[in-house]
């Protein structure tokens, strides 16, 4: 949805009371980019308003599980992609289609066949994945990776990859713990990851490997919360300042970590001490920093990554739990803006469009979309324009005061931007800004405004206005993040 935005009447401030900062330096200019997890189908449409949502990635699961074969074949080659034995169709025609829409897939590999499983969940516990053979993970990886090359029957080539998805929470990796409570998923996801990047990387050492994709909470001997799976898994000790242990000589091979930052309140909301919601990302760069200093990560990178390739908020409606979509457009933004000050790299969002009502099964209803009887008929929330620019503008306290602002264009690009502010009942032009060469624009404004907690900033980019930041903030309160 766009919108054509209003030419200013008249300036709201002289020049001589603006004060902006230095165009952004180079320093600034990191990547900072967009992405949408679970899309739906893989029809065109679907990836075509991926696109228009502002977004460059987008995450499809590589279904080990439904790719092979039920039963492992007597004779076979599992790091052959065009063995017969599997099915790779649906697939297929995601990442092509991706592809030939402009956008960067990022494949995550997940799922088992129980023959490559070495357990058996216990009784009435549902687990997708029960001590998955590495080796047996190593060869679907090598085929997966041979398959979308570049070089194998015309298909595009795909440089990153995601190896299983939440190996911290027991509904998707078991076993978590041993009979005394100690915990063995780290180990265990330590192997498989480096199995994993060894074939990944074994077809084109360019790859990039994404671990982890941890879920946000711990829960007590249910689910190892995402600061401890992470320093297990580093050979790392120590909260606040964390150190090294033995375990790790060798290296984990990873160049990104990945964790689901759902947050249970405001995009500064900070969990229990070993989660990671959006208040903590701090203390993951800390632990991650530390890692690479000792030597315990082997990546392509000098500083490992960190990415959060799921993270959303219901809406309300269509669930009546969900948040009123001026707090979730308003939300989203700040927390766009706070992955990027926390040296995010990567942001995806969870969903494109809403799940479907389906009796009382549990729902996810924070897609972009509001979901209709068929795709073509769904329509669009307030909170893609948040998602596709994000935009806020803080007041500053203190006697000096100001304005700080920060935004990325719609597309990523570089340009002026405008920003405006609403008086007296008119949208009124307080500055020309630069965005840098990624598409950020961020700085401050010597000016009174909104000190008195009124009024509202927008900022207008070519034909985009971004959705007007209020000048009184909604906080942070304790709210689940699918309602």
């Amino acid at each position: 949805m766009r919108v054509t935005p209003s030419k200013p009447r008249f300036a709201l401030l002289s020049v001589a009371f603006l004060l902006l900062l230095a165009l952004p330096t180079s320093a600034s200019a990191r990547p900072f980019e967009t992405g949408i997890s679970g899309i739906g189908d893989y029809s065109p449409l679907s990836f075509e308003r991926t696109r228009d949502a502002g977004a460059r990635w987008v995450r499809l699961v590589v279904d080990w599980q439904g790719i092979a074969p039920n039963q492992k074949p007597d004779s076979w080659d599992p790091t052959n992609p065009g063995d017969s034995h599997y099915n790779w169709s649906y697939l297929d025609s995601g990442v092509t289609e991706a592809v030939r829409q402009g956008l960067n897939p990022l494949l995550l590999v997940d799922g088992a066949p129980k023959w490559a499983q070495r357990c058996n969940s216990p009784i009435g516990q549902t687990t997708e994945l029960c001590d998955p053979d590495p080796a047996a993970l190593a060869a679907f990886a090598t085929a997966a990776a041979r398959r979308y090359s570049g070089t194998f029957g015309g298909l595009p080539r795909v440089q990153y990859w995601e190896g299983l998805n939440e190996p911290n929470y027991t509904g998707f990796f078991f076993p978590q713990f041993n009979t005394e409570f100690k915990a063995l998923s780290p180990g265990l996801y330590r192997t498989l990851l480096n199995s994993f990047y060894d074939a990944v990387n074994g077809v084109d050492p360019s790859n990039i490997v994404i671990g982890g994709g941890l879920g946000p909470t711990e829960q007590k001997g249910i689910n190892i919360g995402p600061l401890r799976f992470t320093r297990e898994l580093l050979c790392m000790k120590g909260r606040e300042k964390p150190k090294p242990v033995p375990g790790c000589e060798s290296g984990v091979r990873l160049d990104a970590i990945d964790v689901h930052s759902y947050t249970t309140g405001g995009p500064t909301h900070e969990g229990r001490p070993n989660d990671v919601q959006m208040g903590d990302l701090a203390k993951m760069q800390t632990l991650l920093k530390a890692a690479d200093k000792a030597g315990h990560v082997q990546g392509q990178f000098k500083r490992t990554q960190l990415w959060i390739t799921e993270f959303s908020w219901d809406s309300a409606p269509p669930d009546p739990n969900g948040l009123p979509m001026g707090i979730l457009t308003q939300w989203t933004a700040e927390a766009l803006h706070e992955a990027w000050a926390n040296g995010v790299t990567h942001f995806f969002w969870y969903l494109l469009r809403d799940q479907p009502m389906t009796g009382e099964e549990s729902v996810v209803q924070s897609g972009l979309y509001f979901r209709a009887d068929n795709l073509a008929n769904d329509q669009p929330k307030e909170v893609l324009v948040s998602f596709r620019f994000p935009f806020v503008a803080f007041a500053r306290k203190g006697r000096k005061g100001g304005l700080e602002y920060w935004g990325r264009t719609p597309t990523s690009q570089p340009g002026t931007v405008v920003l405006e502010a609403f008086r007296k009942g008119g949208w009124q032009q307080l500055a020309r800004v630069k965005a840098d060469n990624v598409g950020i624009f961020r700085g401050k404004l010597k000016n009174r405004y909104g000190r008195n907690k009124r009024g509202a900033v927008r900022a207008l980019f070519a034909n985009h206005s971004s959705v007007p930041f209020p000048m009184k903030r909604v906080g942070d309160f304790r709210h689940p993040p699918f309602g």
